[in-house]
C-alpha cells in the first residue's frame, strides 16, 4: 500500500493501494500494486486508487517564458499565463489549461525562467472524459516527454551530457531533449505509425495491410525480408532521419547545445529492429534502444515504457512532490471540506440545539436574516465594482488594438524592407557562394575517385550524375559532403545502381544549398 507521507498531501488523508497508468489515446490500463505492473482489462472505480495519465505531445504546446525576479510567489502564475498568452499568442478568448515549473540553471539578477505546457480543455475532455467516466477522477494528467526525467532520477541513466529520445505511437510521435537530466525541449513530430503507413502506400503505390504492416515493423523492424517492402522502407525512414536532423539543427541552435552525446529510439509497441542503425548514419550520433529496467514486475513481454515512467511520477506525487498536470477531474475533498459535508453537519447541529434550546433557533434564524442582508449589500457593492472594471478593461483592449494595428502596419512595412534587402543580398552574395560550393564539389570528386557526366541547376537544387567504379566510393564522396557541409547543404540521393554493360556505378545526387 501506497501512504501519505507525514506533513505532505494534506489534499488527501487516506492511502493508496494501488497506482493506475492509463493510456487514454489507446484505452490501456495497467495497476501497479506489489511492485508489480499488470494490465487490467477493466477500469473500476476505487476510491484508494491513485489514478494518472499522459497527455500526448501533439494536444499540448511547450515553451520556455521569462519574468520578473520580483513577481511575489501569490502572483506568479498569473503573471505566468499572462506572459504565455502574450509569447504564444494564444486566443484571448480561450481560457488555456497552462502548467508550468522552473528552470533553475537559467535564473539571472533580473529574470525566473520557466517551463511551460500548454493545453485546451476541449482536448482535455475529448481524450478524457471516456477515462472520467469509469473512475470518476483522474490524479494526473502527465505532459508525456516530460516524464522521461525519472530516468535520471532513478540512476538507470547517468545524468550528465545532452541526450535525445525519439518515440513512436500509433497517433503521434515526439522528440525530446534532456541535458544533466533536466528537460529542455520536446517536439511532437509528424510520423505516427499511422503516417508511416500512409507514407509507405504512397510510396509503394498501393494500400497493403495495415495490420500486417504494423506487424512487421514490431517483428522485423527496418530488416524486413520482404524485398519489395525493402527499399520502400529505407527510403521513408531516410526521410523520417532527415526531418529529425532538421529539428535537431534548430534545437541546438536555439539551445545552445553543441553536440547530443547520446540518442534513444523506442515505440510504444517496443524497439524497432534497425532504428538506431539509421539514427547513427543519419544523425552522427550513438543511438541505444529506448527500453530500460525499471526494477519492477511485468506481466507482458513488453510494456509502454510511458506506464513505468507514470508510476515513478505518481510516487513521487503521494509522497507530495508536484508535477506538471493537466487534469481537471479532481478527486473530491473529504466529507467534511465539502459545503455539502458543512451544510449536512451544519444542519444536523442546528437540529439537535434546536430542540435542546428553542431560544437558540429563533437567534439563529436573525442571524440568518442580518448575513443575508449584509451579503446583498456587499454583493451589490462588488457588483458595481466588476461592472467598473470590465469598462476599464474594455477601454484598455480597445487602446491595445489600436497600438497593434500600428505596429502591425510598421512591421509589415519592415518586413517589406526586410524581404527587398535580402534579396539584394542573395543576388550578390549567396549565388556566388553556391557556384563556390559546387567547384569545390568537384575537388572532392577527385579524392573519392567520383566523377559528374551533367551537372542540373533549378534555383536551389543542384543535381549531380555520379559514377564511378564501386558503389562503395560515392557513398562515401556523399558521407563526406554531409559531414563537411553539415548545415550548408542537404543531400538525397534516391538509389545507386550498376550499368552492366561497362561495370560501372551511377547516381544522381540530389544537393540542397540552404
Amino acid at each position: 500500500m501506497f501512504k501519505t507521507s507525514q506533513g505532505k498531501m494534506e489534499k488527501e488523508s487516506i492511502g493508496f493501494h494501488k497506482i493506475i497508468s492509463v493510456n487514454a489515446y489507446q484505452n490501456v490500463s495497467y495497476q501497479f500494486h506489489h511492485n508489480a505492473l499488470q494490465k487490467i482489462e477493466k477500469l473500476q472505480y476505487d476510491k484508494k486508487n491513485f489514478v494518472v495519465s499522459t497527455l500526448d505531445s501533439k494536444d499540448f504546446i511547450s515553451s520556455i517564458v521569462e519574468v520578473s525576479v520580483n513577481i511575489p510567489p501569490e502572483d506568479l502564475q498569473d503573471a505566468i499565463e499572462l506572459k504565455a498568452y502574450d509569447d504564444l499568442g494564444l486566443d484571448q478568448a480561450v481560457e488555456y489549461i497552462i502548467r508550468y515549473i522552473e528552470i533553475p540553471g537559467r535564473k539571472t539578477d533580473k529574470l525566473r525562467s520557466f517551463h511551460v505546457f500548454v493545453a485546451e480543455p476541449e482536448v482535455i475532455h475529448e481524450e478524457f472524459d471516456p477515462i472520467r467516466q469509469q473512475v470518476k477522477y483522474i490524479d494526473y494528467i502527465y505532459p508525456k516527454p516530460f516524464l522521461i526525467q525519472n530516468v535520471y532520477e532513478k540512476e538507470i541513466l547517468e545524468a550528465y551530457g545532452v541526450h535525445g529520445y525519439l518515440y513512436f505511437q500509433k497517433e503521434d510521435a515526439f522528440l525530446a531533449l534532456f541535458k544533466d537530466g533536466e528537460y529542455i525541449y520536446s517536439k511532437s513530430l509528424k510520423y505516427s505509425f499511422e503516417n508511416i503507413y500512409e507514407r509507405f502506400c504512397e510510396l509503394y503505390g498501393e494500400r497493403v495491410d495495415e495490420t500486417s504492416f504494423y506487424e512487421m515493423l514490431q517483428n522485423e523492424g527496418l530488416k524486413t525480408s520482404n524485398f519489395d517492402y525493402q527499399d520502400h522502407l529505407m527510403k521513408l525512414f531516410s526521410e523520417i532521419f532527415l526531418y529529425v536532423n532538421d529539428i535537431l539543427i534548430y534545437a541546438k541552435r536555439a539551445f545552445e547545445i553543441e553536440k547530443i552525446d547520446m540518442f534513444y529510439t523506442g515505440s510504444e509497441t517496443g524497439p524497432i529492429l534497425g532504428l538506431n542503425e539509421y539514427a547513427h548514419t543519419y544523425l552522427g550520433i550513438e543511438a541505444n534502444d529506448f527500453d530500460f529496467d525499471y526494477e519492477m514486475e511485468k506481466g507482458d513481454w513488453y510494456i509502454d515504457q510511458f506506464h513505468f515512467l507514470s508510476v515513478l511520477e505518481a510516487i513521487k506525487n503521494i509522497e507530495g512532490e508536484e508535477s506538471p498536470n493537466f487534469t481537471i477531474f479532481f478527486r473530491p475533498p473529504p466529507f467534511v471540506a465539502r459545503r455539502s459535508g458543512q451544510f449536512i453537519i451544519t444542519t444536523a447541529a442546528t437540529i439537535v440545539l434546536a430542540l435542546s434550546l428553542p431560544v437558540y433557533n429563533y437567534t439563529y434564524d436573525t442571524y440568518v436574516k442580518i448575513s443575508n442582508d449584509r451579503l446583498k449589500k456587499e454583493e451589490k457593492q462588488l457588483n458595481e465594482l466588476a461592472t467598473s472594471i470590465r469598462n476599464e478593461i474594455a477601454s484598455l483592449q480597445k487602446q491595445k488594438n489600436e497600438i497593434l494595428a500600428k505596429i502591425k502596419g510598421e512591421n509589415d512595412l519592415f518586413e517589406t524592407k526586410k524581404k527587398i534587402l535580402a534579396a539584394i543580398y542573395d543576388k550578390k552574395v549567396n549565388y556566388p557562394m553556391k557556384a563556390k560550393t559546387i567547384v569545390n564539389f568537384g575537388n572532392h570528386m577527385t579524392k573519392f575517385d567520383v566523377r559528374v557526366t551533367k551537372i542540373a541547376d533549378e534555383d536551389n537544387l543542384f543535381t549531380l550524375s555520379l559514377y564511378a567504379r564501386s558503389e562503395k566510393k560515392i557513398t562515401q564522396f556523399i558521407k563526406f559532403l554531409t559531414d563537411t557541409y553539415e548545415s550548408r547543404i542537404h543531400t538525397d540521393i534516391e538509389k545507386i545502381y550498376k550499368d552492366e554493360e561497362t561495370g560501372i556505378y551511377h547516381g544522381d545526387l540530389k544537393v540542397t544549398v540552404l
